[in-house]
């Protein structure tokens, strides 16, 4: 099945009278179940693109089913948003109660789930994000990453079929942006369709595929290693390639040439032991 079907998809922006178009001519095809990483430099519209998803935009032309809902039907805004999910950069932003589980369950009460299913949801997702027992904690008292783990327990609550990770984890320490990567690729793993918003190419490393976004287009759709080692496909969209891939490139500009170009450092060791 089909996650996300896009199609031709435009959109601008008015700012004082002036149209800044944002988005043009983007289509994408999402299966379920897929890790899509939409990887692009600050402004290249990424964010735009996925706050159409779940109407935070209003489609301005073009067509998009999300689920099979079309965003622009308005009468099943709800229904779409329970669907498909959205973290955001600042957890802090997201939190509405002053503890943990008031704040998972929130979502679940404007949504009328019986009452008595809801204690066991908060459960549920408070341990795919791994903080079950912080239940009665103050968000405010818990790490950055911590944090982050209960605003994404907060839309697993909702049991969506799609999570987006917009950005969700730019404001971290790398620990705790480590915890949120460790959780998404969990969640993942149990089925869930993801895509993550990023600007770090390190962090779409694990994706099942790259959508690259460059001045509002599409720039490219392929493998994380059709991507991230293609230096100059990258740099044209005002990116880096991940530090193996630099290594890979310097080393060979010095007249050393390593078997294989390596993605993660783990490969670059490899690679590195097979020279002779």
């Amino acid at each position: 099945m089909q996650a996300i079907i896009g199609k031709q998809i435009f959109f601008t922006y008015e700012d004082d009278g002036v149209s800044s178009p944002v988005l043009e001519d983007v289509s994408l095809e999402i299966e379920a179940a897929e890790f899509i990483a939409v990887l692009g430099a600050n402004g290249s519209g990424k964010s735009t693109l996925v706050r159409l998803l779940n109407g935070l935009l209003p489609l301005e032309k073009g067509e998009l089913k999300v689920w099979n809902l079309d965003p622009r039907q308005e009468s099943r805004l709800w229904e779409l948003r329970r669907l498909c999910g959205m973290v955001f950069q600042n957890p802090d932003n997201q939190f509405v109660s002053p503890i943990v589980e008031e704040d998972v369950a929130f979502g679940l009460r404007n949504y009328d789930t019986p009452e008595d299913e809801i204690p066991e949801r908060v459960g549920r997702a408070l341990s795919l994000v791994g903080m079950r027992g912080y239940e009665r904690y103050s968000p405010h008292m818990l790490s950055g990453g911590q944090k982050q783990r209960v605003a994404m327990a907060g839309v697993l609550a909702m049991e969506p079929e799609i999570l987006v990770f917009d950005e969700a984890t730019s404001m971290l320490d790398p620990q705790g942006r480590e915890e949120v990567l460790a959780c998404l690729r969990q969640l993942h793993g149990t089925g869930k369709t993801i895509l993550l918003i990023t600007h770090y190419v390190e962090e779409s490393i694990y994706a099942d595929r790259i959508f690259l976004m460059r001045d509002g287009k599409l720039e490219k759709t392929g493998s994380p290693r059709e991507i991230l080692t293609n230096a100059e496909l990258l740099a044209k969209a005002g990116l880096s390639p991940p530090v193996a891939v630099r290594i890979y490139y310097d080393l060979k500009d010095s007249g050393i040439h390593l078997p294989g170009c390596p993605l993660t450092n783990e490969e670059l060791v490899e690679e590195l032991c097979r020279l002779k």
